[in-house]
């Protein structure tokens, strides 16, 4: 399984399993409890998660004009 760093550990990163985190997500004590719905579930919930990251990043980015070459009209 892919590991991710946590979130909350800070300047601490330490590495987390995608099955502890969707344990941690849905409350299961370990990973015999984790279903495909489960996993299904985690997976949309990411997507939707980066989706939203993703859409608030370019509507807060700032346009900054690009320069002008020497040859343009002004």
């Amino acid at each position: 399984m892919e590991s991710h760093s946590d979130p909350g550990t800070g300047s601490n990163p330490r590495r987390v399993s995608v099955v502890q985190l969707i344990c941690r997500a849905y409350g299961l004590s370990d990973a015999s409890e984790i279903t495909m719905e489960h996993i299904d579930r985690y997976v949309a919930e990411r997507r939707r998660a980066e989706e939203r990251t993703h859409q608030l990043r370019d509507r807060l980015r700032p346009h900054i004009p690009r320069p002008r070459a020497a040859g343009d009209a002004a």
